[in-house]
């Protein structure tokens, strides 16, 4: 007998019992309907979450939109007064009309800078700024121009040359810098009077508004051709060459000490090597 008649034949698969094929269908549509309420959850989170997104989006656009139409658009927040400061009586008319702001619109509209430069055009104005005063007023604060000397004409001049004619009726600025020092305005009448224009006026006043508070008070006139040759007349009837604006410390010191001296002429433009002499 040949070996491969010994070896038993192969059973044939068992077929599933059904108690297994039901618990195996039990198990699945367990697991489905457990997928089936997954999603359902899920599309449900899902769809509340763009529902409450979507509604912060509209209230925040809605917000801003409020914001927006309160602020550019709405009259609650309109200009209802224009006010200056800094300036008084037709001063102060004068600016506010330069400024011309207009009643009414909202003051996050308002062109400040548009109303500024408007009033930068007066030329006694020395500086000019427009401020919003929430909710409803506008401030213009313009400082004018202080007047150091004045033209023959009757016209004043500022420390830096610039010649200008206040308003009628208007005062003048409070206070005049003269070589560093804030000094109580003097009478319209007492200003020094200045014969010179372009440079050389520039330089004149450049020279005059070095000059110490002392000397300052005892210039009458100031004349001028060229801005090398500053002249200052005092009011003893002296007569100081001051040259340029150059050195204005050392000549100013210069001066002090010749002043001691009876002279009819002093002359400063060369600090070094200063001179003085009386006429005939």
């Amino acid at each position: 007998m040949s070996a491969s008649a010994t070896k038993p034949p192969r059973r044939a698969p068992r077929p599933p019992r059904r108690k297994d094929q039901q618990a195996r269908a039990a198990r699945a549509a367990k697991l489905s309907r457990r997928r089936a309420t997954e999603i359902l959850v899920g599309s449900r989170t899902a769809w509340r979450r763009r529902l409450l997104v979507g509604g912060i989006v509209v209230g925040v656009s809605g917000g801003v939109a409020m914001v927006v139409w309160l602020f550019w658009f709405s009259s609650l927040l309109a200009v209802s007064s224009v006010r200056a400061v800094g300036v008084e009586g037709a001063a102060a008319s004068a600016v506010l009309s330069a400024a011309d702001v207009p009643i009414g619109v909202p003051l996050a509209r308002l062109d400040a800078a548009a109303a500024s430069l408007a009033v930068r055009q007066l030329p006694w104005v020395a500086s000019v700024e427009v401020r919003r005063g929430w909710p409803h007023e506008v401030v213009v604060a313009a400082v004018p121009r202080a007047a150091i000397a004045t033209l023959s004409s009757g016209e004043s001049v500022a420390a830096d040359g610039a010649v200008y004619t206040l308003p009628q009726g208007a005062t003048p600025a409070r206070t005049t810098t003269v070589g560093g020092d804030a000094i109580a305005p003097a009478a319209e009448a007492s200003l020094p009077t200045v014969t010179a224009n372009g440079d050389a006026l520039i330089a004149a006043m450049g020279a005059y508004s070095s000059l110490p508070t002392d000397l300052a008070g005892r210039v009458k006139a100031i004349t001028a051709t060229t801005r090398d040759n500053v002249d200052l007349a005092l009011r003893g009837g002296a007569l100081v060459h001051w040259g340029s604006a150059e050195k204005a410390t050392e000549k100013a010191q210069v001066l002090r000490s010749l002043l001691r001296h009876r002279a009819d002429i002093y002359d400063v433009t060369s600090p070094e090597l200063p001179t003085m002499w009386k006429r005939g």
